[in-house]
């Protein structure tokens, strides 16, 4: 890669996107052994349960899991609530 494509790449991702990474990926050892809702439990050996199962940081050290099924159900509350309250 030369000097111009990693210019032009740095201009793409943000200069503190290396740093806001890093942040993330140290987030990772606070990762939960079951899922938030449901206390199913997330082998985090397990490469399937690591690509489907989600993660959310809302704050710098809190990490929450949620297992698949949760997940989804938590996205159909929130969908029938927009529709319900008439939010975009």
């Amino acid at each position: 890669m030369n000097r111009k494509q990693r210019r032009t790449m740095k201009k793409q991702m943000g200069e503190n996107s290396s740093e806001k990474l890093a942040e993330k990926i140290f987030q990772f050892d606070n990762l939960p052994d079951e899922c938030l809702a449901c206390l199913k439990p997330f082998d985090k050996t397990n490469k399937k349960m690591a690509q489907t199962w989600n993660v959310v940081i809302p704050e710098k050290d809190v990490v929450r899991l949620y297992c698949p099924d949760c997940w989804k159900m938590a996205r159909k509350v929130a969908k029938q609530y927009k529709k319900e309250n008439n939010i975009k």
